[in-house]
């Protein structure tokens, strides 16, 4: 299936000229993900939201520092490699070019169109991240950011006496700041020393928190977000299971694009602040990895999450790297921290082998010819 079938010429474009005041309504008035910035005729690159929350600080300021280089799609791109450079370029649509832009594909057409086929059948258990972080009603603001800085995630459920009573997002944040102050500075939720740390999670969570169960299907789920324009739903039955995200749904369609090779991998990179980081080191070092583990890992996704700390040492920034593994046989988490993106995530990789290392050498030994006896041993 190719995005010739759901591209739409229906998008917002600008001038490279342009500042923030004049492109802001065009995010407002028409709900794009993302506007098409133009010098002249030529295509340079697109403004999103998020570079805007990031940067912004004065609407006068011109958005060339804000344009961010994408991928360039054509009519012949398969669905499962635009939803792949989508994941790894954080991207909410692309360009799709025919020698000029004839249009853009969006993810929210994406997973509509692959819904429709038996993909849209598999049970939301098989895509969902089951290693759900939650907080507590009562919990303050300043712990909700200090997850989203760690986690490299944007929401998290809330729980209230152990049931279910919402759900907290990056948007709600932003929501309590924007209208006082725009940008960082001491009153910013962001600032350490601000009294909005201190504000309890309920007051600023949605309640009403839309849920799915494990065995419902992902066309279901994929309806339920896009009608109700949420980005994720908690999975639930009795209790918390995990948690489905349009990321999620995208992740496993890109997985598509090569299901018969063995293994299949979707490299995910998350880039949670300014980072310099060299994507082609991360991306050869990851298949180098899973090279040597192949037969062991199976099929699945690697996310690689990059933040970046105010420390610096001689002019080199403390970046956190944290790297997960999820395949349809294991789990893992694996972290590192260092002087500069590339020791950070050498580190990170470095446990991350020990931990594939360790456990290839469990199910290989011949004191435990299975695999679940050596749970059932608590040994894994």
């Amino acid at each position: 299936m190719y995005v010739s079938e759901i591209t739409t010429d229906n998008f917002e474009r600008i001038d490279i000229k342009a500042n923030l005041q004049q492109v802001l309504p065009l995010f407002k008035n028409s709900n794009n993900p993302a506007v098409l910035v133009f010098d002249g005729k030529e295509y340079v690159g697109m403004v999103t939201e998020k570079s805007i929350v990031r940067s912004i600080h004065d609407l006068k300021t011109g958005i060339s520092g804000l344009v961010r280089k994408t991928p360039k799609i054509t009519p012949h791109t398969t669905i499962c490699e635009a939803a792949r450079l989508m994941v790894e370029n954080q991207l909410k649509q692309l360009p799709v070019f025919d020698r000029k832009v004839i249009g853009v594909v969006t993810n929210e057409n994406l997973m509509r169109e692959a819904t429709k086929t038996d993909f849209g059948s598999r049970p939301v258990s098989s895509i969902m991240s089951e290693d759900v972080i939650s907080v507590d009603a009562d919990d303050r603001v300043g712990k909700v950011i200090n997850i989203f800085r760690e986690e490299g995630i944007s929401r998290v459920p809330v729980m209230s006496n152990g049931k279910l009573a919402g759900i907290v997002t990056m948007h709600d944040l932003l929501e309590l700041i924007m209208p006082k102050k725009v940008g960082a500075g001491k009153d910013s939720v962001g600032a350490n020393n601000s009294p909005m740390r201190n504000i309890k999670v309920k007051d600023i969570m949605t309640d009403s928190v839309l849920t799915v169960k494990p065995e419902s299907t992902i066309r279901e789920a994929v309806n339920l977000m896009l009608d109700h324009d949420v980005h994720s739903l908690v999975v639930f039955d009795e209790k918390v299971k995990g948690i489905i995200t349009r990321t999620d749904v995208l992740l496993a369609l890109a997985a598509m694009e090569n299901e018969n090779s063995n293994p299949n991998f979707t490299l995910q990179l998350t880039n949670g602040s300014l980072v310099d980081f060299d994507q082609d080191y991360v991306t050869t070092s990851i298949k180098n990895f899973i090279k040597k583990s192949e037969r062991f890992l199976g099929r699945g996704t690697i996310n690689v999450y990059f933040k970046q700390h105010k420390e610096t040492f001689r002019g080199i920034p403390l970046v956190l790297c944290r790297v997960r593994l999820k395949t349809d046989r294991h789990y893992y988490n694996a972290r590192g921290e260092g002087w500069g993106a590339d020791g950070a995530f050498h580190i990170a990789m470095s446990t991350l082998e020990r931990q594939v290392l360790n456990d290839k050498e469990m199910h290989e030994d011949r004191r435990y010819p299975e695999a679940s006896i050596a749970e059932k041993l608590d040994i894994l």
